[in-house]
């Protein structure tokens, strides 16, 4: 009896350890595999994170259309509250202003979505939906994040639970959708 009992505690344990969520590890030279939806029409991005200091650097290559990279100030990435609103990216280095993320919102935004479930950018009020509709998969496994809506229900965000680098891996209701499936 007692063995069955140290079985079942153990599989308990298997199951409890699997079902926990991951967050990917996000360094320089990470490649973000996604697809791109601009007007209702899919394209294959590449994200690669150039550096994680000031300026914090993405770079983007599309096959067909071009590459480029965007640079987020260290002001904007620490209290910035606006997103950097892409259509159709320029070529070349794109410098954001020092109140504007890529795919990203700030730490003061992270901050206040971890404390009170709720945060504003570009001028929408963005809370935390629950329940929870539909987890997110990154890398096969789904990833730990914070699925948020904006009030009037237009913008949805799947925002990875990681306050050093908060990463929008999933979006709806921007010009340009995004949605993260890889991480290496």
């Amino acid at each position: 009896m007692k063995k069955l009992i140290a079985v079942c505690f153990c599989l308990c344990i298997c199951l409890g350890v699997n079902a926990q969520k991951s967050v990917p590890e996000i360094k320089v030279g990470s490649n973000l595999y996604c697809t791109a939806i601009v007007s209702g029409q899919e394209f294959p991005l590449l994200l690669t994170v150039k550096t994680l200091s000031a300026p914090y650097s993405m770079a983007w290559s599309v096959e067909g259309y071009g590459d480029g990279s965007f640079e987020t100030s260290a002001k904007a990435f620490e209290s910035g509250d606006q997103f950097a609103q892409v259509s159709q990216p320029a070529l070349g280095v794109t410098k954001l202003n020092d109140n504007q993320t890529f795919f990203t919102i700030s730490k003061a935004a992270f901050k206040s979505l971890s404390d009170t479930k709720s945060f504003t950018y570009s001028g929408a009020k963005f809370k935390l939906k629950t329940p929870e509709s539909a987890a997110v998969k990154i890398n096969g496994k789904d990833a730990d994040t914070f699925h948020v809506i904006s009030e009037d229900g237009k913008m949805e965000f799947w925002i990875l639970n990681n306050a050093d680098f908060p990463l929008i891996v999933q979006s709806s209701g921007l010009a340009t959708d995004i949605i993260v499936t890889e991480i290496k």
